[in-house]
């Protein structure tokens, strides 16, 4: 009996935190070209999003504002900026707060912009040049060789083709910061 009450409080915890574990989760990586799913054509909030000139401008705020934080001296730059709702105090909130954006909104707009910047990235169309090894990832081949822009709609796609030229280097630069044997 002792063991039992003894252990009540540690089961107790551990489900907490397996709990808040499984809500909180790591987010989807976006942009990915290697068959895994992606966060932006099947997420029914980023397919009812359009993408403006003003949340645009705002995430090349908040790309602008990453690449900053990664540059600090002492940092390091293998890993990026992990943008979260439970971190308002810290890196993800100075982000926020540069590009005027609530962490939804942040999200919705990276969701739908991340891929199509990756597929031009793989295009060779934006920088750094990075490649892709299709024959690990043959779900990507067809992204590739098709319009970068098709998983948008069109009025998002014509906003981001008048901001590609502003946010391509800025996500460029976060790539080029955070790329691990040049990949």
């Amino acid at each position: 009996m002792r063991m039992r009450y003894h252990l009540a409080p540690t089961l107790g915890a551990l489900l907490v935190l397996v709990s808040a574990t499984a809500c909180t989760g790591p987010a989807p990586e976006a942009g990915r070209l290697d068959g895994a799913a992606s966060p932006a054509p099947g997420d029914p909030a980023t397919q009812a999003a359009t993408l403006t000139d003003a949340n645009l401008a705002a995430y090349g705020r908040a790309l602008a504002k990453q690449a900053e934080i990664i540059r600090r001296p002492g940092r390091g730059t293998h890993y990026g900026v992990a943008i979260s709702p439970n971190d308002s105090d810290g890196e993800s909130g100075e982000v926020l707060e540069a590009a005027g954006m609530t962490f939804e909104e942040y999200r919705t707009v990276e969701q739908l912009v991340d891929p199509v910047l990756t597929t031009l990235n793989f295009q060779g169309h934006i920088g750094p040049p990075r490649s892709i090894d299709l024959e690990a990832a043959p779900a990507g081949k067809e992204r590739l060789e098709g319009d970068a822009y098709a998983s948008l709609s069109p009025e998002s796609a014509a906003a981001l083709r008048r901001h590609v030229d502003t946010l391509a280097p800025l996500w460029g630069e976060i790539v080029e910061l955070t790329a691990q044997h040049g990949r």
